[in-house]
């Protein structure tokens, strides 16, 4: 997941170079010459697709809404790093001559240095603050079941899906002291139009009739809340029965250790009391 990040950051970077090249000021800055006007517009353009390409990116990983902040906060942090980089950059332009304010007749002179000092670092605390509460945001971010590294991809039949639980901890305990574990699955875009229902539940089914409790919710985030046996241990598996639109079923499972080690975790240590 971090190296998702990391790219859209890159992208975003290369991106605002890329634009700063297709302006008369910052590419005669940048390359100590003033490229031809074609080339200025060759930069426009790849400097706008790249900054579309970040922004694709974060929503293929994270879905829309949060794709679009995740790539709104990198596209924050790229700028700050060209605001900052500029300035370091090997050759600089020849600065302009300014001339000082002469003060009015009675009025005492005052040097203007401390005061544009003050300013300046303030501006440069607030611009250096930015990236710094979006990583402690980012951070306090939890991230979304199936995009998590413990997700586990497979296929059933023709389709292929991710599988995960919704918290790695323990089962939930409802009346009667019974185990209760939430789990979501998605489907590939172009599987999710063939699917008519898919159905998950510990160990296999013993007929067709009875797959299991059926996935609801939306057909990119499915989810199912099903109970646990007793008897549950790392080789357990959870079934995923899936039946498309032409009538065919399909079954695959997953080993309850790959899925759910806490929940092993825990019946282990429940059954050793």
């Amino acid at each position: 997941m971090m190296a998702v990040h990391l790219t859209i950051l890159v992208i975003s970077v290369l991106g605002f170079f890329a634009l700063a090249l297709a302006t008369e000021r910052h590419a005669e800055h940048l390359l100590r010459r003033l490229p031809a006007p074609p080339v200025r517009h060759v930069a426009r353009a790849v400097g706008w697709g790249l900054l579309a390409l970040s922004l694709a990116l974060g929503i293929a990983y994270m879905d829309v809404g949060v794709g679009i902040a995740l790539w709104l906060g990198w596209l924050s942090i790229a700028a700050l790093a060209l605001v900052f980089g500029l300035p370091k950059w090997p050759w600089q332009p020849t600065a302009r001559a300014h001339h000082a304010r002469q003060p009015k007749k009675g009025e005492p002179a005052l040097s203007p240095v401390p005061m544009r000092a003050r300013r300046r670092w303030t501006v440069l605390a607030l611009l250096a603050a930015v990236p710094v509460v979006y990583g402690l945001a980012l951070a306090a971010t939890s991230v979304k079941p199936l995009m998590r590294d413990d997700a586990v991809a497979g296929q059933v039949g023709p389709w292929t899906f991710r599988l995960a639980e919704s918290e790695q901890r323990v089962p939930e305990l409802v009346a009667m002291d019974i185990p209760m574990k939430s789990y979501h699955v998605r489907f590939c875009s172009e599987c999710d139009e063939q699917i008519r229902a898919a159905y998950l539940k510990v160990n296999k089914p013993r007929s067709l009739r009875a797959p299991g409790i059926v996935l609801g919710g939306m057909r990119w985030d499915r989810s199912v809340l099903i109970q646990l046996p007793a008897n549950t241990t790392a080789d357990s598996e959870l079934w995923l029965t899936v039946v498309g639109k032409n009538g065919d079923t399909h079954q695959t499972s997953v080993r309850m250790g790959d899925v759910s080690p806490a929940t092993v975790a825990w019946f282990t240590a429940r059954e050793g009391k």
